[in-house]
């Protein structure tokens, strides 16, 4: 708390400070009637400015009698080489109402305050260097919001310059696909060395936030004890070949806290607790061909306090036989992927292919190990109203065949496009076939099928047979959308997934500008009608279908007046009809199990609405009020309903470059 406090004085008083320097300019603020709302909405201070190395170079031609606008606190946008200071204090009051069953909704009853304070400044620094700080933090008494009360939810202290990058506190750092892509608090640094090489380095530790860093064990909190935790660090060496080429060595290590993490069911795969990855990326590039690809090790700990493995000839393997035994210590395995891409005149090509074995582990790219992924589209103008894209995956489990079996998914998928239609040429038809089978090397249907047997632990045999439609009309600013979707599922193992589907689907969406006023409307419908097929195994099948219907439709409307206010409106109704089906163990005149019918099902229709005043018609000084009401009927169980209302006033302070 003493750390978050300490940051929140400074913002404070930086935000005093630049809130009297900038006061002579802030009669200028109010922007024009047709300017549309470019000011950040809630959450938005973490898509902070986080230019590539080298960007203080990029200056632009700028007139000299161009002044500093008001603070609009889009700094992802923000120019380079220019100083700016902005700021936002974000002030939130509410009142939740829950009637029925509290326990379906996770909104706090009762008031509920929020306040926020955002700040971001970027200005020169010794000769070609810039600085940038940036700070987030939020006080909020509403659990549905933020589980914490008071917290820092991002802060980080940036110096940068041609060659150069320096980076105290959060930072997303992104080396290569098998190695490192991971937020991080610690130090992040960035150097060039020369014109063609490059290395990154950083320490630091992943948590959920600061405050985290210090929580101590409440037994009466429902947060009691420390969030997951891991010590992190990595590095990279990048090469520079020619234009959009590159070769870059990786090392990435994670050191899981145990004390921050749960104890994993006995009998089951253990996760890494410590982690070290080593790889190799490339991306080529010769005209119409390119390539990028990557081959990484990795050396992983497993976490085995409750992962009881015994291997033969002690005893069976209570765990998952893919995790190491936690006599053998340090695990290795490999991973790897390489892609292309080739296009020549009307025919492009793409190829795919991964392969992460059973032990391979990469905590801090978040990988799946034990999967081989291959991939392969064409895409081929056949005119010049008609293109054509086919797609071929397989994917499959076990690859040291330590399983009971092995799992195999299949999915080809065809799909035409048509353009330039004759009866309407700025509409496009797309009509497409999409084919997903899953299957096991294993399949024994009398020890998965009941009554003889139970469908706990069985292998699996299914397939989905999709055509599909879709046909877009623009008309004038508005596009108009119809789609017809069939799902043909067919399920040897459990039968009782066995359906068929129909979805029918409908929306449009617009962009007006009616004299000055913007107005944009959006809705959708859809239609999922569901008849289930439990008996399709049967010698003597029977044809009655037990229809299930899914209903989902969406209205909004967002309109902004040429000055003053916005308003926006929402409805959205989601829906389920359900028959279904108990089967008992007693069979039927005609060898099927008795069923009773159990009917169910399930009405949820929110509303929402917005209006936003802004003050002086100013974009950077708004007042908000919002209601939201969602309600939910339940065929079975009991229904509640809640209604939110809520008050903010939003301010933004400080200047931007041109």
């Amino acid at each position: 708390m003493r750390i978050a406090k300490f940051v929140l004085c400074l913002s404070l008083l930086a935000a005093v400070a630049v809130g009297q320097t900038s006061s002579s300019s802030s009669n200028t603020s109010n922007q024009s009637a047709n300017s549309s709302n470019a000011g950040l909405q809630t959450g938005d201070v973490n898509q902070a400015a986080q230019n590539p190395l080298g960007s203080a170079n990029q200056t632009q031609t700028q007139n000299a009698d161009k002044k500093p606008q008001s603070a609009t606190f889009d700094v992802s946008n923000a120019t380079a080489g220019e100083d700016q200071v902005v700021g936002e204090v974000r002030l939130m009051t509410g009142y939740s109402q829950l009637g029925g069953d509290p326990t379906r909704s996770f909104h706090t009853p009762g008031s509920n305050n929020l306040a926020e304070i955002n700040y971001f400044e970027d200005h020169r620094f010794v000769m070609t260097q810039r600085l940038q700080v940036l700070s987030s933090l939020r006080a909020t008494d509403d659990a549905s919001i933020d589980p914490e009360r008071d917290s820092l939810q991002k802060a980080y202290i940036r110096l940068y310059g041609p060659k150069d990058e320096v980076i105290v506190g959060d930072a997303l750092v992104n080396y290569s696909r098998l190695s490192f892509n991971q937020n991080i608090k610690g130090l992040s640094t960035a150097f060039k060395i020369g014109d063609n090489w490059k290395i990154s380095d950083v320490a630091g530790v992943f948590i959920d936030r600061w405050g985290s860093l210090y929580k101590t064990y409440e037994p009466n909190s429902p947060l009691a004890g420390r969030p997951y935790m891991a010590y992190i660090a990595g590095v990279r060496l990048e090469r520079k070949l020619f234009k959009d080429s590159f070769l870059g060595f990786n090392f990435s290590s994670s050191i899981d806290q145990v004390d921050s993490l749960p104890f994993g069911p006995a009998g089951l795969a253990p996760e890494p607790a410590r982690n070290r990855v080593g790889s190799i990326d490339n991306k080529l590039t010769f005209g119409r061909f390119r390539i990028d690809s990557e081959f990484a090790y990795s050396f992983t700990d497993f976490d085995v306090r409750t992962a009881t493995c015994v291997p033969a000839p002690l005893g069976p393997t209570l765990c998952d036989s893919r995790t190491p035994d936690p006599f053998l210590g340090t695990q290795g395995d490999w991973g790897g992927r390489i892609e292309g891409s080739w296009r020549y005149k009307r025919l492009n090509l793409r190829e795919s292919y991964v392969r992460y074995q059973p032990n391979f582990a990469s905590v801090n790219a978040r990988q799946i190990s034990d999967l081989q992924d291959f991939s392969f589209r064409a895409s081929y103008d056949l005119t010049d109203w008609l293109l054509a894209d086919g797609t071929v995956r397989r994917s499959n489990t076990d690859l040291r065949k330590q399983l009971a079996y092995e799992t195999t998914f299949w999915g080809p998928e065809l799909h035409f496009v048509l353009h330039d239609l004759s009866f309407y040429k700025r509409g496009t038809l797309e009509l497409g076939y999409r084919h997903r089978d899953v299957q096991s090397s294993e399949v024994n249907l009398a020890k998965c099928s009941p009554p003889n047997g139970t469908l706990t632990g069985c292998s699996v045999n299914q397939f989905v047979r999709i055509p599909y439609a879709e046909l877009g009309i623009p008309v004038g600013t508005a596009v108009l959308t119809v789609g017809y979707e069939r799902q043909n599922n067919i399920d040897s193992v459990n039968p009782v997934n066995s359906n068929n589907s129909n979805r029918f689907y409908a929306g449009v969406r617009g962009v007006f500008d009616l004299g000055g006023w913007h107005v944009n409307p959006n809705m959708r419908f859809e239609l999922n009608r569901e008849a289930h097929r439990p008996f399709i195994n049967d010698t003597i099948p029977e044809f009655s279908l037990f229809d299930d219907s899914n209903r989902l439709s969406s209205v909004g409307l967002y309109v902004e007046s040429p000055k003053w206010f916005i308003m926006e409106l929402a409805y959205r109704s989601s829906s389920a009809t359900i028959a279904g089906r108990e089967i008992l163990s007693s069979q039927g005149p005609n060898g099927n199990p008795v069923g009773i019918l159990l009917p169910s099902g399930f009405s949820r229709p929110s509303y929402k609405a917005g209006l936003t005043y802004k003050y002086n018609n100013d974009e950077n000084t708004k007042f908000i009020f919002a209601f939201e009401r969602n309600n939910n009927f339940y065929f079975t169980s009991n229904n509640f309903d809640e209604r939110i209302w809520s008050g903010t006033v939003v301010y933004r302070f400080g200047k931007r470059g041109q």
